[in-house]
């Protein structure tokens, strides 16, 4: 075998070697579709009384990853709203098979559809929530709260993470 064969072969290896690297391991959609599956379980178990929860990731590079959690309420009860998003955000955290970069969290009242759109424009607003729950009023946009990682950790720990 020719050195330049030799060459070839190696560098191919080494870049399969690479590319493999920068994947995380598990990853893609069977494993997204079991993370979202986990989550929507464990917080609709947190919040016997809602009416379910739509969950969806979104990943930009190999340690990049976001997740919205939408909470389908029949009231939004403003007494009780604060204790709901903080348990919501718990359930999340404890049991995210996969750390995230943030969580988007919105509540809208109603019944959880058999497929959830993607999207919605009518959101109960969440920004007295974010006062209460010690947010910067930047962690509120369009009446969702978003939560950083550090936030997680902070308030509720380390993520279940076994990538």
């Amino acid at each position: 075998m020719s050195r330049k064969r030799v060459a070839a072969l190696l560098a191919t290896g080494m870049l399969l070697l690479t590319l493999a690297a920068c994947a995380p391991f598990g990853s893609g959609p069977d494993r997204d579709a079991e993370a979202i599956a986990v989550v929507e379980r464990a917080v609709s178990e947190a919040l016997p009384y809602a009416n379910g929860a739509y969950v969806t990731t979104a990943t930009s590079g190999p340690g990049n990853r976001t997740m919205l959690v939408r909470l389908y309420l029949d009231v939004a009860d403003p007494g009780t709203l604060t204790d709901t998003v903080h348990r919501a955000a718990g359930a999340v955290r404890a049991s995210i098979p996969r750390d995230i970069l943030q969580l988007t969290l919105e509540a809208v009242e109603g019944d959880r559809p058999p497929q959830p759109p993607r999207g919605v424009e009518q959101v109960v607003d969440l920004r007295f929530v974010a006062e209460e729950l010690g947010l910067e009023a930047r962690s509120v946009v369009d009446g969702r709260l978003i939560f950083s990682r550090d936030y997680l950790e902070d308030r509720y720990g380390a993520a279940n993470d076994v990538d």
